[in-house]
Parts: structure tokens; sequence; C-alpha cells
């Protein structure tokens, strides 16, 4: 959709001992705040490898809606989602630019002093580098193959008639 915060690009920043990091300007700068001035995030485990979901309110309400499902689901199904939406905390950027990441999720996702923050379109992600290459997450722009960059690349064009 036009108009809504896309996030793209890597950063790396600090976590300090109160499991603080500073969100780089590059994505801060995107962030929406609300009628109140305040700046407010999602925070969630990421899927796929040992990582944090962070979105902004816009997108995060819609990543709620979406995981709160239509009626009609799997009582199991329901109850996964329902579970794994209890475990979502909301945040506050604070003045530094600084947000506190739960020490559960922090714990999850192996974080340590020094932790990436990359760009995924809607949201961003923080992760722990090591752990991200332990799964070969494409992190690493110099690790990257370049029939892999192709590949992704070329899914996304439209189909030649």
């Amino acid at each position: 959709m036009a108009g809504l915060p896309k996030y793209f690009g890597l950063a790396t920043t600090s976590m300090d001992s109160k499991n603080r990091i500073t969100i780089p300007a590059k994505f801060r700068s995107k962030l929406p705040a609300s009628s109140d001035g305040k700046t407010l995030l999602y925070v969630m485990l990421g899927a796929d490898f040992r990582h944090l979901d962070i979105f902004d309110i816009e997108s995060g309400e819609r990543r709620i809606e979406a995981l709160t499902g239509q009626a009609g689901l799997p009582s199991e199904e329901q109850r996964k989602r329902q579970q794994f939406l209890g475990m979502m905390e909301q945040v506050e950027l604070d003045k530094q630019g600084r947000i506190l990441l739960p020490k559960s999720h922090v714990g999850y996702a192996m974080l340590k002093s020094e932790v990436v923050v990359s760009g995924a379109g809607d949201h961003m992600q923080v992760y722990d580098e090591a752990q991200a290459e332990e799964v070969s997450a494409p992190v690493n722009i110099e690790k990257l193959d370049p029939s892999a960059v192709s590949a992704i690349y070329n899914s996304t064009l439209p189909e030649q008639g």
C-alpha cells in the first residue's frame, strides 16, 4: 500500500544491560507517532530463526488482526494464535530513540550486546548476527550467493508473455 512506512537496509546497534536498544535513525524517521506524540511499537517473536520482529503501531495492528483470525478457524489453531499473541509486547520509544526489549524476548532471540536491526518491509527484525548465520539467513552482503540474489530478484518480476 502506498504511503505506509517501509523498512529496508541494515544497521548495527548496541543493547545495554537493561535490554534497551536504540532504533537506528534510518528506521526511526519512518515511525508514525500517535496523536499524543508517543511512538508505540509491538515486539514479537520472529519466525524462521531466533530473532524479534518489531512493528510500528499501524503494521502491528494489521499483524494482530491477521493473527486473530477469521471465524471458523479450528479451535486448536485459534488457541495457538492466541498464545502467540500473548507473547507480543507493546513498547514505547523514549526520547533518546530507545526501546526496552522484554527479557524473555531477548532470551528467545539469544541477543547479546551487539545486535543487527534489519528492514523487512512492513517491520524491522532484530537479531544476533551469529544466530542468523547458523541458519543461513541472508544477513551479510559479503556472504550472499549471487544466484540466490538473482532468484529473489527474478521472483518479483512480472511474468513475460
